[in-house]
């Protein structure tokens, strides 16, 4: 017996369209955004039935849950622990006022190496703990041979899939790339995770022609 797991990026937010560092600064989704949400919702009325929907409350998030939802047919639980990581004082700036004002910083992410965390900035450690808690919960929680979808950001999905796959403590940030509105799907047997489907967007691919590429930074 099986638990499936379906892990959603949020769409396309007004941060990413702008090229913000989100984090806990909230953005809503752009019109492109909300094609792209219900896109998602049409490709997963065609999978495996999903029984209860769990979001991050922030606002890219919960619209993107509520699209899903709405079709669905399924009531949206929110989670705060599903949030982004929160970047202290770089939450919601530009790329180039972090080059500006934190240049080690900037300098660290290019190379995807953690850096000191700045005063009001979350630290991996806690990030880490308080995704996996909340994951490891709804999975105990799931009865067998059911299936779910999560809706969250780039950076907790990596740090969801990071702790099951038991990959914590790399050099690296970040190990997962997860563009907007783009599914993974886990399946869960006992303790073992086995990843089924990783980043895929191919339910983006169908009708709209000036779909932006990229959207695969973990800055929220």
């Amino acid at each position: 017996m099986s638990k499936y797991l379906w892990l959603v990026r949020h769409a396309e937010s007004q941060g990413n369209l702008e090229g913000r560092i989100q984090g806990w600064a909230d953005y809503p989704l752009t019109e492109l955004g909300q094609w792209q949400a219900a896109q998602l919702a049409e490709r997963l009325v065609q999978e495996r039935s999903i029984g209860a929907l769990i979001s991050s409350p922030q606002q890219r998030a919960a619209e993107t849950a509520q699209v899903i939802g709405d079709v669905l047919g399924l009531p949206v639980r929110f989670d705060a622990r599903l949030k982004e990581y929160n970047f202290g004082p770089l939450n919601g700036l530009m790329p180039d006022e972090i080059i500006a004002r934190f240049p080690v910083v900037r300098a660290a992410w290019e190379i995807n190496r953690p850096w000191q965390p700045l005063p009001g900035e979350e630290g991996e450690p806690a990030f880490l703990a308080r995704v996996q808690e909340a994951m490891d919960e709804i999975v105990a929680g799931m009865a067998e041979d059911t299936t779910l979808a999560v809706v969250a950001h780039g950076g907790s999905l990596d740090a969801c899939l990071r702790a099951w796959l038991g990959i914590n403590g790399r050099e690296e940030r970040r190990a997962f790339t997860f563009d907007n509105a783009s599914l993974s799907l886990v399946r869960v047997r006992g303790r073992s995770y086995r990843v089924l489907l990783l980043n895929d967007t191919c339910h983006l691919k169908n009708t709209r022609g000036d779909i932006r590429e990229g959207g695969g930074d973990d800055s929220g």
